[in-house]
């Protein structure tokens, strides 16, 4: 006896059904996959998209504080310049007030000076005395050295100094008998005057036919002057005293 009637047949698995389950099942993996894929590469960008946010907003912020840092360079110049300009100033004035001081420095004969001039040597007479004759006619005397640093003045002369004595507003020339004094200091001579200036002016002013020069010439007094490209006169080595002096304005 069969166990199955011959009408039905047993239930058989095809290769097309087999096909298509393998498909089916590959693509539930692939499907499966991709979703996982995506869910991780989402998990994973979740981070990095943070991340651009906020170095979005720190290249705005850098961004901003450049902005500001070149508006204040742009003062910072600005004021430089200015600051530059008064310096500038500043060092013409200093420069200014330095040549002034400089200039009352020489008129106050507290530095020495050099430049061009003359030099003059004045002696004593030679001439002998006789009996009876009066030795003061053959002795130079201050008004002498006076009268030539007079002289000399009037022709220009910028500077002068007797024996190395620098002739200043306060210096005195006189005498203590037979002795010249010339800033409380004694000069013996010969007296080598020295005066810086225009040579040709200072030399035509001595020269004169009443120059206190021709004057001592006349009476045998050796004068000798001598014209150079160079002569030095030395600062003022006294000082200055004064008792009823004081600085003032304008004083009618």
């Amino acid at each position: 006896m069969a166990l199955f009637p011959t009408s039905a047949r047993p239930w058989r698995v095809t290769r097309l059904q087999v096909t298509l389950a393998t498909i089916l099942a590959a693509a539930a993996f692939l499907a499966v996959t991709q979703i996982r894929n995506e869910l991780l590469i989402r998990q994973q960008l979740r981070v990095p998209s943070q991340r651009l946010e906020e170095l979005g907003f720190m290249l705005r912020e850098m961004e901003r504080n450049r902005a500001t840092l070149e508006t204040q360079i742009l003062q910072l110049r600005t004021q430089l310049r200015a600051y530059e300009q008064g310096a500038a100033q500043g060092r013409d004035q200093l420069e200014a007030l330095g040549r002034q001081l400089e200039r009352l420095r020489i008129l106050a004969g507290h530095t020495h000076i050099a430049g061009p001039g003359l030099i003059v040597e004045l002696e004593d007479s030679p001439l002998p005395l006789r009996p009876g004759d009066d030795p003061n006619t053959v002795i130079l005397h201050y008004t002498d050295l006076q009268g030539v640093i007079n002289d000399l003045f009037a022709g220009g002369a910028e500077a002068v100094a007797v024996n190395g004595e620098r002739i200043v507003s306060s210096t005195g020339v006189n005498c203590v008998g037979t002795t010249i004094i010339c800033n409380v200091k004694r000069l013996a001579p010969p007296y080598r005057i020295v005066a810086i200036g225009p040579p040709d002016e200072m030399l035509a002013y001595l020269e004169r036919p009443d120059s206190v020069v021709q004057a001592l010439r006349a009476f045998a007094f050796p004068v000798k002057i001598t014209r150079a490209v160079r002569v030095g006169v030395p600062a003022y080595r006294g000082s200055y005293r004064f008792t009823h002096a004081r600085p003032s304005g304008p004083f009618e």
